[in-house]
């Protein structure tokens, strides 16, 4: 975990140095697909639940657009491209600092752009094939509410900030520190279907980035989306997301202002193993409104790991009529010695008792295999038993409460013909007697 921080420290100070270097013009940018960085259900969409402490997610996207950004007629029909194509791989990675609060960054790199030059109107110009570039660097918090009793929705809100760290003479970035917030709205069907909303607003400084086209202006956005995901077996799921991002002040009036996606895609989950936690996307999509940086269509592919969440395992759970422990307690071979590697299993036992005052009298059985005699096994187990319930008592269980006696190998629960069979025969039963 030390070396975790480490790293996040790092990385942080690492991009924040960036935006000193950038020394291009505000533009607008054709960077429109934005994968959220924490590993949620969805691609672009935020959920509303949150890494949980110290648990993290690292990935990357790949994606590839075809033509989103062209010059058309008033019929719609193309003139030119401006830019015909870019492949993007967005690096990301967040990390949970409590079970409400998490932290991301995202940022994209573009590895080929095809580019003409704007600002030329529909005048044919010599295209250029562009090499390695940065986009913008995004940095996200996430901050889950508290859940509603009885309310079928959750929420959550995202405040992020874009660092001016893309090529904005050739639209990857805006060369602008731009903030903002979204809200994101989510609830469930059965634990099978998931649906999500997201609202937000982001601040840009004015621009106005074609001279040709008085339309053709950069300004504060109003972002939407609504996404599901339907888990199809435990490891596949299939995602579905419409997404959007309008110039307020030029809401609804023309399509460059307005870009609308939608994006289908399909994911793998491995559950067991060391690929827990490891997942694969891809999909595609296309554009509803074919705005600035709403391509004709898109591919996209990725691979994340998200940590798998350690889940606190019960060592001890009540039941109607026995406390049911979920480890065996061992003894020293051939002796009544408990092991300290049992010691929680039998605290966890006296935590039952003692939080159930209506328990009056447990028994306290111990049982054994069938190897060696009938006379010894018995007599082992009645000091096993004997010893639990001495352990009991020093920890706080009143001596009433607790009755021990060995049963050796009388009542097997399991074929003592095999290894494993005699393993469940070696146990230490806690039976309520009397309520």
């Amino acid at each position: 975990m030390k070396n975790l921080k480490k790293i996040i420290v790092v990385f942080f100070l690492f991009f924040m140095t960036i935006p000193a270097l950038s020394e291009a013009r505000h533009n607008a940018s054709v960077v429109f697909f934005k994968p959220t960085t924490d590993g949620g259900r969805y691609i672009t969409l935020y959920q509303t639940e949150n890494l949980r402490k110290f648990q993290y997610n690292v990935g990357l996207m790949n994606d590839y657009a075809y033509r989103p950004l062209e010059y058309v007629n008033n019929n719609g029909n193309r003139l030119r491209g401006i830019v015909d194509n870019v492949i993007l791989t967005n690096i990301f990675g967040a990390v949970g600092f409590t079970d409400w609060f998490e932290a991301g960054i995202n940022l994209p790199i573009s590895w080929w752009e095809a580019f003409y030059t704007l600002n030329s109107g529909a005048t044919a110009v010599p295209k250029e094939n562009r090499g390695v570039q940065l986009g913008d660097l995004r940095l996200e918090t996430k901050f889950s509410l508290p859940k509603i009793k009885n309310f079928p929705l959750g929420f959550a809100i995202i405040p992020f900030m874009y660092f001016p760290t893309g090529d904005s003479a050739h639209l990857i970035g805006n060369d602008m520190w731009s903030p903002g917030v979204k809200l994101a709205i989510a609830g469930t069907i059965k634990d099978r279907v998931w649906l999500v909303a997201n609202i937000g607003y982001r601040n840009y400084e004015r621009t106005a980035y074609d001279s040709n086209y008085s339309h053709a202006v950069l300004d504060d956005t109003l972002e939407l989306g609504g996404g599901v995901h339907v888990k199809i077996t435990k490891s596949w799921a299939a995602i579905g997301e419409v997404y959007s991002e309008g110039v307020l002040s030029g809401f609804f009036e023309n399509n460059l202002q307005n870009p609308t996606e939608v994006a289908l895609s399909g994911r793998f989950m491995p559950q067991k193993g060391k690929l827990n936690g490891l997942s694969t996307t891809f999909g595609g999509g296309t554009a509803l409104v074919k705005g600035f940086g709403s391509p004709d269509f898109r591919l996209f592919a990725g691979i994340q790991y998200t940590r798998p969440q350690k889940i606190k395992k019960e060592l001890a759970v009540l039941k109607s009529d026995r406390i049911e422990i979920t480890e065996s307690i061992h003894f020293e071979f051939d002796k009544a010695i408990i092991k300290e590697d049992s010691y929680p299993i039998l605290d966890a036992v006296a935590r039952v008792i003692t939080n159930n005052p209506q328990i009056a009298l447990i028994g306290v059985e111990g049982h054994t295999d069938w190897i060696g005699s009938d006379a010894y096994n018995e007599k082992l187990s009645d000091k096993r038993a004997n010893a639990v319930r001495d352990y009991l008592i020093k920890k706080g269980i009143a001596e009433e409460r607790l009755v021990a006696k060995g049963f050796g190998e009388s009542r097997p629960i399991a074929d003592n013909n095999t290894t494993q069979g005699r393993a469940l025969n070696r146990r230490t039963d806690f039976i309520i007697i009397k309520y």
